[in-house]
């Protein structure tokens, strides 16, 4: 079954979406309940992306700690997902590791008998997690851009940015509707250099802020969750803050009482979407576009001058 995400109507000036790379293929069970991968990535950040891993396998998460996540699959996040059903256990298992001179993180991922039966699980998603874990860190930056630290104010030339200027951007993590509060930032990060007449402007993997206004969770079954995601702005390597546009309304399907329906909805790749699902989730690493709000005049480094075009994201083990 392919995996699906959220719902998205968009309204006005939009963010639109499309499927991201890591979940082409669907997020299904199957292959060994043990199973365990070196990623050549340091531990924390292999850390958030098991964590963002098991979460899009339908995993509430009871347990997150340094070196273990823990948690099992969950009815409202299962049909939130359009995922297979099941009720199974993840536990996933990170050490520091060292393979072939690469430092980086041995991971064992397993899946057991929901609520603490004995027993062989009836679904595995060992490999889904695992393989899902290996692509988050491939796709995003292996810093924390929420806490990356300021560089000294641009000096070399003043660069103007035309209003409505595109700009793509990736969630950071996992979101689901229980995670929203008001008044706080959901990180997401540029997917690939901002380049203006030759000068990068921001980098790949700059922050980018954007917060939920008007969620309201499923009260009943039957009621549909519902929100708004709102990008507010980038953040320059200096500090400064760029302001956005862009608006997703995320909408869950009502349903009828007693009526089983597998909820969600493909990610869309124009500026509309269908409506289905009675709840939504982000997924880690999904791919929207938003927009620069008016007109800015900004600086740029010397040494960020010059540039030829976009560089993508740094993969592990890899250097600029």
């Amino acid at each position: 079954m392919i995996v699906r995400y959220l719902v998205i109507l968009c309204t006005a000036v939009s963010a639109y979406a499309a499927t991201p790379v890591c979940t082409q293929n669907g997020i299904t069970s199957g292959g060994d309940a043990l199973v365990t991968g070196f990623i050549a990535a340091p531990l924390p950040r292999v850390h958030e992306a098991v964590a963002d891993a098991m979460q899009a396998a339908g995993v509430s998460l009871f347990k997150n700690t340094d070196q273990s996540v823990e948690g099992e699959r969950e009815e409202e996040r299962i049909i939130a997902l359009g995922l297979g059903p099941g009720d199974e256990a993840v536990r996933s298992d990170l050490t520091q590791s060292t393979q072939k001179g690469n430092a980086g993180t041995q991971v064992r991922v397993e899946t057991l008998r929901g609520g603490n039966k004995k027993g062989v699980p009836k679904h595995a998603w060992s490999t889904a997690v695992l393989d899902q874990t290996a692509c988050l860190v491939s796709m995003l930056s292996l810093d924390d851009p929420l806490h990356r630290p300021k560089l000294p104010a641009a000096d070399g030339a003043e660069i103007s940015i035309a209003d409505s200027t595109s700009l793509p951007v990736r969630s950071r993590h996992f979101f689901f509707i229980t995670d929203a509060k008001p008044n706080h930032v959901i990180p997401f990060e540029t997917a690939e250099d901002l380049v203006i007449d030759g000068s990068i402007v921001s980098p790949a993997g700059s922050l980018v802020a954007a917060m939920m206004d008007e969620a309201t969770d499923v009260k009943e079954f039957g009621r549909a969750a519902k929100g708004q995601l709102q990008f507010k702005y980038l953040v320059l390597p200096d500090g400064t803050r760029m302001p956005l546009r862009g608006i997703v309304d995320l909408k869950g399907r009502s349903v009828n009482k007693g009526e089983l329906i597998a909820l969600g909805a493909i990610f869309g790749a124009g500026p509309a979407g269908s409506v289905t699902g009675s709840g939504f989730a982000i997924p880690a690493g999904a791919l929207f576009h938003v927009e620069v709000d008016g007109q800015q005049r900004v600086r740029v480094s010397n040494h960020m001058s010059g540039a030829t075009g976009s560089i993508p994201p740094r993969l592990p083990g890899q250097s600029r």
